[in-house]
């Protein structure tokens, strides 16, 4: 009796630890990032002149994904090197902002659109940049893509504020262009 009262409790522990991991698997990233509780497109105030009819104006950055170069760097605390962020512009888009962070606004944007980039989420915490498909066919896996902003080396997706070091939409501080580098790390 006590035998199958202990194969019955391993079972049911097994089942119920099982169970628990399927759900936190399928959560999104853990912790802290700085994407937005509600996210939403950051409008341009209107002034006084503007018509109330007109469609407001939001805030946008640019994307761009480029060719690397043969011209390399090192930034600071890089183990490797990578390619400048000046080689051959493949395309282009001038992204709205909406939430706070590159991952939400770059996801909002491809959402409906014939051309796509897509992310992965790696341990649980980082949405990593996975690849691009554009209209054409074209396809680029931007597994090993460098990402600068305004030029400097950037942090994963949902870290990377658009907002700047102030947290203020509208400000100098707010990001202007992501630079996506197709293979720009060279290891």
């Amino acid at each position: 009796m006590n035998r199958t009262k202990n194969t019955l409790t391993t079972i049911v522990l097994t089942v119920v630890l099982l169970l628990l991991s399927l759900a936190l698997g399928g959560c999104g990233a853990w912790g802290r990032d700085a994407t937005s509780p509600t996210p939403h497109y950051h409008k341009v105030p209107q002034d006084e002149t503007q018509n109330e009819s007109q469609k407001p104006q939001l805030y946008t950055f640019v994307l761009e994904l480029r060719l690397p170069t043969d011209k390399t760097e090192i930034s600071d605390g890089d183990s490797f090197p990578h390619s400048t962020v000046d080689g051959e512009l493949i395309a282009q888009w001038s992204i709205p902002i909406y939430g706070n962070t590159v991952y939400e606004s770059v996801t909002k944007y491809f959402e409906n659109k014939e051309h796509k980039i897509t992310f992965r989420l790696s341990q649980h915490r980082f949405y990593m940049f996975h690849d691009c498909t554009l209209d054409d066919g074209s396809y680029y896996n931007l597994e090993t893509c460098y990402i600068a902003v305004d030029g400097k080396y950037a942090m994963t997706a949902n870290y990377q504020s658009l907002l700047g070091k102030d947290g203020v939409i509208g400000t100098e501080d707010d990001v202007k262009v992501v630079t996506l580098v197709y293979k720009g790390w060279l290891y």
